[in-house]
This record gives structure tokens, sequence and C-alpha cells, in this order.
């Protein structure tokens, strides 16, 4: 999603104004007419526009309120603004505007105390205009005594203050500049780390006081603990404060790594209050060139090193994160974490119908008027969810914790035919919205009241195929509406023309050749179930290669933080790595995984393709497998315990990056096999009563929510979902019985209010996001285990069996008693041993 920037697009019908004489009123200026000044064609701004708290505004043609325009259009309601300084331009064609943080500038602190160097930054304080620092002035230089100066972006430039150097008095010096106004604050003749002392001056009454209205903090508060960043960048020296917040207990620090020292390159070490007492990590941590640091404080640890970044730590192409946990079985830490939010997967056409006017698109004839009370070809259609729809259940999701929306594919898909591509994995223009579901401007909406959420949109796209060779548009390919090829005439470039997989290369459809599916030639290079397959390039881009990977990056534009690949297995593996590359080029931390089916713990092909690390993490089946087979009776606990824990083996530690579920649109929804009697593709089903199995399935979700791995939860499962009937193969609630409407938005069920507290658990808790798993007690129908990171500790117990009292020792948590994060219980730990009471199919969550 577009970070720091807002871009709400709307179609309006009125007409395209002259470019002048437009004005921004709003509750920054009691909305008074404040000119606009021209920024090109069409396009009128005002920069570093201040809003002391949130608030709203509109643009007003003429000054006098006869021609307005706010969201909805011409004379439409109020526009949203944070609180914060920011750029505001208005488009006078289009009459879209775009709001953009004005605080882009990086503050430099040059002086005697680091010999006048780029690189020390002031940190802003919150979202007011205030940047501060604390630094030791230790000494003066051969020109003068202690001083410094502010130095707007580096370089020098003209616009450095003050004019002259800052002279301050030798010692702990606490700097504060006002970016607006230029003024500056210097409060000396303080003790070590600027903790205030009776002697303690400000140089400039005036400045304290215009300041003290923004952040009281900066005059009189200080935290118990400073941390100390110390390298090659500045000689090792104290005074280098990490202050700027990065979330719960997370501080970040951007530096500029331009060398290193005779014991060897640029590295660094964080200090906790100086003194080298108790700096960590244990060994210097490397670093190169502009570099993003972040720790956490409670467990004074390094939560990631990002390293070759643009300027001022903007990202660049090179960019790398380095983990730095301090737990070694904790994999590779990014900026944007995954494993601390929860990911929703919304089947977009089944989810919620927001336009009507949309139902059709330009073939009705794929679209259902029956829907579900049709047979199984109505099911093969368009239902009439759309992007609107989805938009007016944000709230619905937020309220369950989600903070990643999985949407299916959004491309324009095929538009012939009576079966429509309804899933979006039929694609024909890759660069298009399709019809059914919105367009470009709803997409730039959506990503808007996502990103208001703090919530990341995650695209799912199909890299492998685009439609069917045989049939309908048979291959046909369009960038932005423009044709460009189809299979007929695209073989061989655009395309392989191998036939598809298990054919045996012949045109006899009787034969079948099932060793292909695990023949990695045949997989990659020949067709899925005819979908026309694309020519990957081996060593480069193939023309179909750039053509994608373009593709992403306009839907990146249009606020993509993620993407899901489909068919990942029958991709050149090659064309993943530059694929991944390129993505992250624009965005460093773009959370990316694939569809192998079947991957896991256990399947050496995929294990392979993991291990070889080529930009994608997977959706974890195996898991997906175990946790399933473990509620529903056909293993034990003392199994599902044991795939668990060979997961970090299997995956080189990575196993927390993968995504990991318990139903998806390719299989029998859980709550259908338990429930079921009939055969579904996991054989007969358990044939259990509904609530049994509710309970059942909200216990599996539990495991997800809380192993390692980034949750995600199929549309409906908040809602234990299901739709008994049988598809063509006689599989009870396969595809497209899968695909059924979302059933209800209630947020009162079992499944939603747990899903929604082990959310919440994940977002603040580190153990939950990336600690180590470890059993602590397992038998046929019980498994209790603990995940820890540092001295964040969660206990989870689950209980498929009858009711038991167990005492469970060697546990992480602290002499206390402990409410249960879910349910009511109350666990009572003392020397590291718990008592747990657990009744059928009860889950009890400590933390």
């Amino acid at each position: 999603m577009k970070r720091k920037h807002i871009l709400l697009s709307f179609l309006l019908m009125a007409s395209a104004g002259a470019q002048a004489d437009w004005y921004l009123r709003g509750t920054h200026n009691n909305w008074g007419a404040t000119q606009m000044n021209a920024a090109g064609t069409n396009t009128v701004e005002l920069t570093n526009v201040m809003f002391a708290a949130a608030g709203s505004i509109k643009f007003d043609r003429y000054g006098n309120w006869a021609e307005s325009y706010g969201v909805g259009g011409l004379n439409g309601s109020n526009i949203s603004v944070g609180q914060g300084t920011w750029n505001i331009k208005f488009f006078t064609d289009t009459k879209n505007w775009s709001i953009t943080s004005a605080a882009s500038v990086s503050y430099h602190l040059r002086g005697t105390f680091n010999s006048w160097a780029e690189g020390t930054l002031l940190a802003r304080v919150g979202t007011s205009d205030v940047y501060e620092s604390c630094q030791n002035f230790t000494s003066g230089d051969a020109t003068g005594g202690p001083r410094f100066k502010v130095d707007p972006n580096g370089g020098w430039g003209s616009d450095a203050v003050p004019s002259s150097d800052y002279t301050v008095a030798a010692g702990w010096v606490k700097i504060s500049f006002n970016a607006v106004t230029k003024v500056i604050t210097a409060q000396q003749n303080l003790a070590a780390n600027c903790s205030t002392t009776s002697s303690a001056i400000s140089s400039s009454s005036l400045v304290s006081s215009a300041i003290s209205s923004s952040s009281s903090a900066i005059s009189s508060s200080v935290s118990s603990t400073q941390f100390h960043l110390r390298g090659t960048h500045n000689g090792w020296a104290e005074g280098d404060l990490i202050t700027t917040s990065s979330g719960t207990n997370q501080l970040e620090i951007c530096r500029n790594f331009t060398a290193g020292d005779a014991n060897g390159g640029p590295r660094f070490k964080v200090d906790p209050n100086g003194g080298w007492g108790d700096a960590f990590p244990t060994a210097d941590q490397a670093a190169s060139g502009w570099t993003k640091i972040i720790i956490n404080t409670g467990t004074r640890t390094l939560v990631s090193t990002t390293t070759n970044l643009g300027n001022n730590c903007a990202v660049s192409t090179s960019s790398s994160a380095i983990s730095s946990a301090i737990n070694s079985s904790s994999s590779q830490a990014t900026a944007d974490d995954f494993r601390a939010r929860t990911m929703y997967f919304v089947f977009v056409d089944r989810f919620a119908n927001g336009n009507t006017a949309n139902d059709n698109g330009s073939n009705p004839a794929a679209t259902s008027t029956l829907k579900s009370s049709g047979g199984q070809s109505e099911w093969k259609k368009y239902w009439g969810g759309d992007i609107a729809g989805l938009i007016s259940r944000l709230d619905y999701l937020q309220s369950l914790g989600v903070s990643a929306i999985w949407v299916t594919p959004l491309v324009d898909n095929i538009n012939v035919g009576n079966e429509g591509g309804y899933h979006g994995y039929w694609a024909r223009d890759f660069y298009s919205v399709d019809e059914h579901l919105g367009d470009w401007a709803l997409v730039d909406e959506l990503d808007a009241q996502m990103e208001a959420r703090g919530m990341k949109l995650v695209l799912d796209i199909a890299l492998n195929h685009s439609n069917q060779d045989d049939q309908y548009e048979f291959g046909a390919l369009y960038k932005e509406g423009a044709f460009l090829t189809d299979f007929a005439s695209g073989k061989g470039t655009w395309y392989h023309a191998n036939g598809a997989i298990s054919d045996c290369g012949d045109t006899n459809p009787a034969t079948t050749c099932n060793a292909e599916w695990d023949d990695p030639w045949s997989f990659r290079n020949k067709s899925l179930f005819n979908l026309t397959d694309f020519n990957h390039g081996t060593s480069s881009n193939s023309i179909a290669d750039q053509y994608l990977i373009d593709a992403a990056l306009k839907w990146m534009d249009h606020g993509v933080d993620a993407f899901r690949i489909d068919a990942i297995k029958h991709i050149e593996p090659s064309f993943i790595n530059r694929f991944s590359a390129a993505v992250r080029a624009k965005k460093a931390d773009t959370y990316i995984f694939g569809e192998w089916y079947n991957a896991g713990a256990g399947d050496a092909l995929s294990m392979s393709f993991l291990n070889e690390r080529r930009g994608s993490e997977l959706l974890d089946f195996k898991l997906r497998d175990a946790i399933e087979n473990a509620i529903a009776g056909n293993i034990t606990m003392v199994n599902l315990s044991s795939h668990i824990g060979s997961r970090p083996g299997a995956m080189n530690n990575f196993e927390d990056q993968q995504a990991i579920f318990l139903d998806n649109h390719d299989a029998t929804r859980t709550s259908v096999y338990l429930q079921t009697t009939g055969t579904t593709n996991r054989g007969a089903g358990k044939g259990m009563a509904k609530s049994f199995a509710d309970a059942r399935q909200n216990l599996g979700m539990a495991l997800v929510m809380t192993l390692p791995g980034v949750p995600t939860i199929y549309y409906g499962t908040e809602q234990n979902s299901t739709w008994f009937t049988a598809n063509g193969d006689g599989q009870v609630g396969h595809d497209p019985y899968n695909r059924e409407q979302q059933p209800s938005f209630s947020q009162t069920t079992p499944a939603y209010t747990l899903i929604g507290s082990l959310a919440n658990l994940r977002k603040n808790s580190i153990a939950i996001q990336r600690g180590t798993y470890a059993e602590r007690w397992a038998t046929a129908d019980i498994l209790v285990f603990q995940r820890q990171e540092g001295s964040d500790c969660a206990v989870v117990a689950v209980n498929r069996g009858a009711a038991a009292t167990i005492t469970v020792p060697n546990l992480c948590l602290a002499n206390a008693a402990y409410a249960s994060v879910v349910g009511t219980d109350v666990v009572n730990v003392t020397s590291g041993s718990g008592t747990f009471n657990l009744s059928q199919n009860e889950v009890v969550v400590l933390h």
C-alpha cells in the first residue's frame, strides 16, 4: 500500500475547469479560502499544510462556495485529513486529489561532536513539526568551540540553519528544531543522555514556549533507558540516540555507514545507557550504506537491519533486510513483518455485492440469476461480489482482527462463453480491472480505506498462465485493452505449446501419465488443465515475463503491498527470482508467498524449492493436513506435534514465514468434512454433529492463529460456513461448492470472537509472531506448547478429548494467575508449572 500517501480517485461527471483560482478550505484554516498554486498541467497545490489535529478539507473553485469538490465529486462530503503536515494537490481535470506527507525531508545534525558529518538525523516528535536530538559535545575543533548546524537532506545546501554556527557549552545538549519556523532550541549543561539537571538552561525561552504546545516531553521528560547507536559511522562514540518509535516496544534509526575501521567493515552495536555495560547484539552487526535499524526495547534485541537503502533510508533497488533476532531459529525479519498480521482470504465474487450495476459485465451470459439455488453450472458464473462490497465490509474485517486481505485476482478475465472467470484465474488483461469487480478508482479507494485501518492488500496473481488454450478466448492476451497475442500466434514466444500435464504427449484423452505431476520438466513446461502456459525465460526475462512484472508494478502503484502467486509449482523457478527482485526494488518489504499444492515438511520437491530462497514463501498444505487430521481424530496430538517440530529442519528455520491455513478454495471446507458422511476429496466425512464439528474447527483455527507462520483465514471460516452438495466428481463441498456466498457477517459467533482475540494476541506478542515452538505436554487428545521470544512467552493448550486436569511443568511464564486470552479459564503458574482444567474441545491461551 502506498506509504504516507493517500490517493482517492473518483470518476466525476463535472467538467474540467480552468486551472486558476482554486482555493483550499478546511478545519486547519477555519474554512477560510487559501489560494492554491499552479503545479503543472491541470494541477494546483499547497505544500506544508499543517493540521494540529485530524480534520477535513474541500476544494473551492472560485473561493465563494459556488462550486466545491469533496468525496463524491461536485458538492461532495468533506475529505478527511490526519494530524500532521501535508502536501495537498488537486487535479482540475479529473477532480481527483492527493494528500502526501510533507515529512520527506530528513534533518541532519552536523557539528563538532561528529566532525560535521552527515548521518546523525534529528528525530521527529510525534506528528509535530519539531525534531530533536541529544548529543554529547566533548570539545570543539580547530576553528572554534563546540557548535553545530542543521542541514536539511544533507549536502550543505543553502538551506542549512542557522546561517552562523550555533555555539553550545561542552557537555550533553538536547537540540530541538522546528521545521516550519526554522527556530532552534538548545538545552545545555544536561546530565548524561540529556537527563535534566538543576542547572539545565534553555538558550531561547521564546523557542521553548513555542514548542511546548507540540511536545511537552521535549523539555521535561526523558526515557529511563537511552539506547546509543555506536559503530563505525561515529567512531563508536556514545550520544547517537535511537528515539523514533517503530511500534510497540520498538525504536528505529537511520544512519549512513560509509566505511569500516581497522578492525573490520561497517558495523555497529546498540549500547543501553552507554558505558558498554549491556550492549547488544553479542557480535558486531554488519551494516552497509544507508541502513535502517529497528530494535526491541523490551527484549533488547535487534528486530531488523535493512542495508543499502537510498539517501535518508529511502528504499533502493539493492536494499536487503538482514535478521538480527537474538534467537537463531527466528527467520528473516522485514520492516513490514507479516508474521505480526492476520490475513483474510476473500473470494471477491462471493463475499459482498456493493454495486449491482456491474453484475453482468460485458457478457451477461456468464452471470447467474439463480446463484446458489441453481445447478453446478450456475456456481461457475459471476454472482455479483465486487470491490465496492469488500470496502463496505472492511469494518467487519477490522473487528475480526484482520490486518492483511488477500483477494482473488482482480485482473480482467475472459468475456466469452456461458462460464465466467468469477474466480479470477482466467486472465485476458493483467493491466485492467475486471468490469464485474470495479475499476481503478475503486482499487484506489480500497487502498485508501485499508491504509486508514492499518491493513495491507495482497493480490493473487497467476503468473503461470492466462486463459484456456482450447476454448472461449484461446489464450488471448491484452495490455490495457490492446490485443497482444493468443495461443495460436504466441506459440514459442509468449506461450509454451507442449501439451497438458499428464497427457502422455499424445492426443488420446483416454491415456494419462500421472507421473508427469512429479516431473519438473513436465509440470513447468506443459499446461495446467489446458490453461495457456506462459513461456518463462530461464536466464533472463522473456517477453511474457516482462509483461507480467510490469503488470505487477502497476498494481503496486495502486496500493498492492504483497502477492500470492498462483500455481508456483508450475513456473520456471528463475523467473520467481526475477519477479520477486523486481517488486522488492519498488517496495523492499513486499511479502510474497505461493501455492504449491501439497507443499510442506515431508514433500521433497516443494522443500527443495523453498530452501533455494528464490524470493517466495509457500502455503503450508502439509501443516493444514496435519491440523485437520488431528481435530478429525485421524491422528493423535502427539503426531501433530511431531509434524510441527519437523518444520524448522525441513524449512531451514523459515517455518514462521510460511502462510498457514485450514480452509481454502481448492478443497472441501473442514467444517463440511467434519459434518458430512459423504465422500470428500479427503475420503469419507466424519459425520459429527454441527455444534461438535464447529468446536473442533475452532480448535483447529486456534492452532492456525498461534503456531509459527502467517495465519490465513478463508472467508466464511469465522462463520463455520458449510455447503453439502456433491460436485460432478461426487465430492461433497468441493469445487465449486466450497465457494459459496458469505453466509453471515455476524460478529458474535464463537469462531469470530476466538479469531479476533488471537489476532490481537499475535499483533502484540513477538513470541507468537516469531518465537520458538516447544512441546510441553502431548497425549493422544491433548497438546500443550509454548512460544517464546526473549522474555515474551505464550502457552497454548488444546484438548479434543474428554475433560481432564493436567499439571504442566517447565513453562516460560512467571509466577502469576493468568486469565486465558480465549474463554474464561484462569491458570495459576508457580515455579514454572501450571494446572489446566480442560473441557472437551477447549482451548486455553496464556500470555
